[in-house]
């Protein structure tokens, strides 16, 4: 080989060397830049500046390579949880998506989704991630998270303001008999079996749905750890509006005397004892 095609290779493989040490000291530098974003993202998230959080979240994705791994996935449920937080229900709804497409699928995000999509207002999404997170759970538990008693009220909800009362109804019947109902879910089939008394005539099938009513709200209490529990506290108040409602105003009376006793009183319940004190 003459001098000439040395020099040449010994060009070229200085250069290689740069280059080399150019994309090294590239892939150091983002990948500090995006472990400082999570780190600023993480601290404004303590602070409270949600809106911050979330766009440090981002911008540290955005600096990755590209390639979806461990980092990404951390980034993508601090950021899921900011824009939850931030009131985003659709932005943190599309996130938990995202979550389910690049890693492996867990009940826990389709329950995430699930509750993020009914408080966005879409009751459809949030009913079918529901119920493919119940299926998911039965081969793969939950150790520690979100669960299906923590998102089912949200979910029922949703529907029932969407107008799938069936699809409502059929929740909360399987999570009694699955024995995952909660205060919130009884608290809820009571609230439902009272607007529908409301809208029937005076008379015995109106006071039978009344008494439902109150035997859920009833069940809402029993079912609470913590009496201040705001589905418990919910359904205690609700008791004592049926009661009301069938002109039983003594009962309404004492109950709403109990719930001021407990819990303080607050405007509506004031109001409620005025009247009744009056009948």
């Amino acid at each position: 080989m003459n001098r000439k095609n040395k020099k040449r290779q010994a060009i070229v493989l200085r250069i290689l060397v740069l280059l080399c040490i150019l994309a090294l000291s590239g892939c150091g530098k983002d990948k500090k830049e995006r472990e400082e974003l999570r780190m600023s993202g993480i601290t404004k998230m303590d602070a409270g500046d949600y809106a911050g959080a979330a766009q440090d979240f981002e911008a540290a994705i955005q600096a990755s390579s590209g390639r979806v791994g461990n980092f990404e996935i951390d980034v993508l449920k601090y950021r899921a949880e900011a824009e939850y937080k931030l009131g985003d229900y659709g932005a943190a709804a599309h996130t938990y998506d995202v979550l389910l497409e690049v890693d492996k699928e867990q009940p826990e995000y389709f329950y995430r989704s699930a509750l993020t999509k009914a408080l966005s207002g879409d009751a459809q999404g949030a009913l079918d991630h529901y119920l493919e997170g119940v299926e998911l759970e039965k081969k793969k538990p939950i150790e520690s998270g979100l669960g299906r008693q923590d998102v089912l009220a949200a979910v029922g909800e949703a529907c029932m303001d969407a107008g799938f009362m069936e699809e409502a109804d059929s929740l909360y019947e399987q999570a009694v008999k699955d024995g995952v109902a909660g205060p919130a879910v009884f608290n809820e089939m009571g609230l439902a079996l009272m607007e529908s008394a409301k809208a029937m005539e005076e008379g015995d099938e109106q006071n039978a749905e009344f008494e439902r009513a109150v035997e859920y709200f009833r069940q809402a209490v029993q079912a609470g750890k913590d009496k201040n529990d705001p589905a418990v506290k919910a359904a205690r108040f609700n008791e004592a509006v049926v009661y009301e409602l069938q002109y039983r105003y003594a009962r309404a009376l004492e109950t709403f005397q109990t719930y001021v006793a407990d819990y303080g009183a607050d405007e509506a319940a004031q109001k409620e004892i005025l009247f009744l004190q009056t009948r």
